[in-house]
Parts: C-alpha cells; structure tokens; sequence
C-alpha cells in the first residue's frame, strides 16, 4: 500500500490598506489631476504609467497614473485612468473614467470629504467609493 501524500497550501490573506474611489469625468487624465489637486490641495504628479499584463490577451496594458504622498498624514493618492486603447481597468465598471485610490488606512470622515469636495469640481459628473470589488481584481491595486 502506498501512502497517500499530504498538500498543505499556504494562504496569505493581504489586508487591503486602501480605498478606491469611481470618478466619472469626461476630461483628459491631466485637467483632471490639475482640477483635483486645486479642489483638494493636493500635488498630483504624473508617474509613469500603471502597466498590467493581461492574462487572456497576453499583452501589457497601460494606464495612465498620477501619485502624491501625504507625509504628514501617511497618505498617498493616486488618480489611475480606468479606460485605455486595449480595453477597461475594471471591466464592471464601464460607467467610470478613473479610479482615485487612497492608501495608508484612510477613516471613513477623510473618505467622506474627499468624495463630497470630489463631487463639487465642475469637470466631475459623479464620485463614489468602491465598495464591491474582487479579491482578483483588488489585486490590481496592491503596490
């Protein structure tokens, strides 16, 4: 008789340490981040691109990205464009043009705030936070 071998699997479960926020918005990545960065005093730059590699195209697509590290409150935001020549960031969410991510344990006052202020910039049609994602795709926005 041969003895059956034992698989141990390791799951590492990532606590996501950020928010992500849908910003519907006709206008170019860069008016934007200017717009933003008025409204919220904030200095977006831009960074070089978001590059993902797509599994079932088998191709990298880039999306353009803007960073700014908050370093007195230990916060960083990053305006991600949602669409690209090659398809969607989040396929599900067609309805948005940009994900605003804010990373470092944001509370839910500061989400709050920055979606009510997101919501008063003229070039936005709508801002709202991001509830329902998948662990896949939430993947996407570990870095």
């Amino acid at each position: 008789m041969v003895a059956k071998k034992k698989i141990h699997k390791l799951a590492i479960e990532v606590e996501n340490d950020y928010s992500l926020i849908g910003i519907a918005s006709h206008e170019n990545d860069y008016r934007l981040s200017w717009a933003i960065n008025k409204a919220l005093g904030l200095d977006l730059k831009k960074n070089e691109d978001l590059l993902i590699n797509h599994p079932k195209h088998k191709i990298i697509i880039n999306y353009s990205l803007y960073n700014y590290d908050d370093e007195n409150n230990y916060i960083t935001y990053n305006l991600i464009s949602n669409k690209s020549e090659q398809g969607f960031l989040i396929p599900e969410m067609k309805n948005i043009d940009f994900v605003f991510r804010v990373s470092g344990n944001p509370d839910q006052n500061l989400l709050d705030a920055l979606i009510v202020k997101l919501k008063k910039i003229d070039i936005v049609s709508t801002a709202f936070l991001i509830n329902d994602i998948s662990e896949k795709l939430g993947r996407l926005f570990i870095f």
